[in-house]
């Protein structure tokens, strides 16, 4: 079969257009209207509720309210640490480029990137829209810098234009002899970029469940002419770009978003506004059967425009979601507002329905006869002080009276408070130390209602962390592996700065996205630490008391974790400025001279000192084996030899154990001598020590009694026997002929 040629440039421009319309379809309509009604919501805009004429029109703000209390909650949750993602080894061998990638991490993202209003505004976006688009890169551009320098001498001048890059474009030497110099100057900017877009720009296929097996993501922005030529495209392509339609899309009206104005725009072809859309889709680009990533920059408006430039894409994603609630098969998530919109709707109606009732009650109509007050406008727009001139004999004026029936509007609109409570966790109770709201309520049913409150929070907080961030700082992580070609500064606690070098890093690490302490506040969180480190040392008195001294200092390092778990939950940035780090070495350290000082040899003599004991506990198992062997034949031999040889059998015995007592001192006196030598052991004022091999030898001297006592039996079943008393004080039996 022959081989399919590659795609041309018009089949690709083919190829997404078509799918910027399928993006385009209803169900991104359907989002978009979603959308548009939330930031509605949002500002407080009900369109689909218009108040009635002369009527009350407040609106009830749920949504706002809602996501103005779970916000700072989920913001704790990502920023109670310094290290808000941290990347994990996949070897032991990774274990300090693990170290140093968590700090690069979060100094590209914080630092680098305007980290807070990154995540703010995703967050911002989940909750209210139900999925927060990021969007990562590596940003190779180069950017030109203009500065101008007074003042300087002739080494001054001729140091600042021999640096790479710079162009001089005036210079003016003045009478005294500086020299005043403008300079421009090309920078490569080289680093990770990380920035939040509306949904509204966001185009992706309608069959995706999630954003990493779309078919198809696009990025729409409008830029003028002159950017799109900036950033390297053909000016020519550029030029015959159709003018952005003037319509805006119903997200960017809400938003309060304006074009440019026409006319201005029509005087300036440089600064015309047109849509560029930045895609990322799969296609079989060389015909082998199998679909490649494209990355394409396409522009003009949806319906037909041109195809700028595209790639087969072979670096990382950069297209990222932040979702609320995800809804499985689905790629838009359920959000804040899906969940409190109804109910700000009833409870809108509601509100204004009791205000209205309020205002008949408290300016009630009146009822009078026609023509008998002179001066009506008194009473439709009363003074205070006024005075209402009624014609003699006329009835007098009676107010209209109005029902009050507010207070049932009100009860209904508590239990859809209810309602709010119930789908998001967030109430009076949990929103803030409401003195009302706490009221005949117990401590722990208090506590039981925040910690509901903030395990929703927390639920939402470990979808964004997993489903989103985790993938955007593993995406940074191999953009830096793969692009940072030299090795960067990144600044530590304080004002240190560390050189990490990203290359030989492994592009296989994952990353661990921090998701705070636990589901309370931080006082309980306090609390429970608190509670931990006490356990903790109190674990360590028992350890050192037991004489477990290794045991409690192996706890060192847990002790520290907890501390700074401590100062985190207090809301303390960086935590290792006030405790030191511990490492393996420390430990070690501590635990040879706790051992030192409890009077014990260090780890290498115990190793030695065991294998001795071994060597001399088999010995004398080999030597009280062939005793035995011994004692055996003797007894054979006693049967036939009589009392003689019993007699022999007693002096071998004795010299046996004499040997054997000889042994145990010998080996006991060079044992002590060894223990003074190393500075363990103070010398005794008489005597020596009694050592493990001398309860060796004496177990030994036990086995072999006791086997005597054995034939010492048999000999007297026998009828004829002596009893002797050995040089150990013992009896034995032994047979006379």
């Amino acid at each position: 079969m022959m081989a399919k040629e590659q795609l041309s440039d018009d089949q690709i421009r083919t190829i997404v257009a078509r799918e910027i319309r399928l993006a385009n379809g209803s169900d991104r309509s359907e989002l978009s209207k979603k959308r548009t009604r939330a930031l509605e919501y949002f500002n407080g805009e009900m369109t689909d509720t218009p108040p009635e004429a002369g009527r009350s029109s407040v609106v009830s703000l749920d949504l706002a309210d809602t996501m103005g209390w779970m916000l700072p909650g989920i913001l704790r949750v990502f920023t109670a640490s310094d290290k808000t993602a941290e990347a994990e080894p996949v070897g032991p061998e990774d274990i300090q480029s693990a170290k140093q990638a968590t700090d690069a991490l979060n100094y590209v993202f914080w630092k680098k990137n305007d980290g807070y209003r990154i995540l703010y505004n995703a967050t911002h976006d989940g909750l209210m829209t139900g999925n927060g688009i990021v969007k990562a890169w590596w940003d190779a551009s180069e950017k030109s810098e203009v500065t101008t320098h007074t003042g300087l001498s002739v080494d001054q001048l001729a140091a600042l234009i021999q640096d790479e890059g710079v162009e001089v474009q005036t210079h003016t030497e003045n009478e005294d002899g500086t020299h005043d110099i403008k300079i421009s100057r090309v920078k490569s900017y080289g680093c990770a970029k990380v920035e939040v877009i509306p949904g509204e720009d966001f185009y992706i296929d309608p069959d995706a469940t999630t954003i990493d097996d779309a078919r198809f993501l696009a990025h729409r922005k409008q830029l003028t002419r002159s950017d799109l030529v900036e950033m390297g495209f053909d000016r020519d392509k550029v030029g015959s770009l159709a003018l952005s339609s003037e319509m805006l899309e119903p997200e960017q009206a809400s938003r309060g978003d304006n074009t440019m104005d026409g006319e201005a725009s029509a005087a300036d072809n440089a600064t015309e506004l047109v849509d560029l859309y930045e895609c990322q889709f799969k296609v079989d680009v060389d015909g082998d059967g199998l679909a490649e990533t494209v990355h394409a920059f396409y522009g003009g408006n949806k319906d037909g425009g041109v195809l700028l430039e595209w790639e087969v894409w072979e670096d990382e994603p950069i297209f990222y979601d932040i979702p609320c609630d995800p809804v499985p098969h689905r790629w838009d998530a359920r959000s804040v507002a899906d969940q409190t919109m109804d109910v700000q709707r009833v409870k809108t109606v509601l509100l204004r329905q009791a205000l209205d009732n309020i205002y008949a009650t408290n300016l009630p109509q009146k009822e009078v006869d026609d023509g008998a007050v002179l001066n009506p406008d008194e009473l439709t727009n009363p003074t205070f002080g006024g005075i209402i001139l009624k014609k003699p004999g006329s009835q007098p004026i009676i107010p209209h009276a109005t029902p009050f029936v507010a207070n049932y509007a009100f009860e209904a609109i508590a239990y859809q408070d209810e309602v709010i409570t119930r789908r998001t966790g967030v109430s009076r109770q949990t929103m803030a130390l409401d003195p009302d709201a706490l009221q005949n309520q117990t401590a722990t049913a208090n506590q039981n209602a925040q910690d509901a409150a903030y395990s929703k929070i927390e639920l939402i907080a470990r979808n964004m962390a997993e489903l989103g961030w985790r993938k955007v700082f593993r995406g940074i992580l191999r953009l830096l592996i793969k692009h940072q070609d030299r090795p960067m500064m990144v600044r530590m606690t304080g004002d240190e700065w560390v050189e990490v070098d990203p290359r030989p890093w492994n592009a296989d690490m994952d990353v661990t996205i921090n998701v705070g302490l636990g589901t309370g506040s931080r006082d309980r969180d306090m609390a429970m630490l608190n509670g931990v480190l006490a356990n903790q040392m109190g674990l360590m008195d028992r350890y050192a008391g037991a004489g477990m001294t290794r045991k409690a200092v192996e706890l060192l390092p847990f002790v520290h974790n907890t501390l700074m778990k401590i100062a985190e939950s207090a809301g303390l940035k960086s935590p290792e400025q006030f405790y030191p780090p511990v490492n393996k070495e420390d430990i070690e350290g501590a635990i040879q001279q706790a051992e030192q000082a409890a009077g014990q040899p260090p780890p290498e003599m115990q190793m030695q000192m065991a294998i001795e004991d071994k060597k001399i506990q088999a010995s004398q198992q080999k030597e009280a084996a062939q005793m035995q062997a011994d004692i055996q034949v003797k007894q054979a031999e006693l049967e036939k030899n009589g009392m003689l040889e019993s007699q022999k059998l007693q002096y071998d015995f004795t010299k046996f154990e004499k040997q054997q007592q000889l042994e145990r001192e010998k080996m006991a006196q060079q044992r002590e001598l060894e223990l003074i030598k190393m500075g363990l052991q103070e010398k005794p004022e008489g005597g020596g020590v009694v050592s493990r091999e001398d309860e060796r030898a004496n177990t030994v001297s036990q086995s072999m009694d006791r086997m005597m006592q054995a034939i010492s039996a048999l000999m007297e079943s026998n009828g004829r026997a002596k009893t002797i008393t050995g040089p150990n004080g013992k009896t034995y039996t032994v047979q006379v002929n």
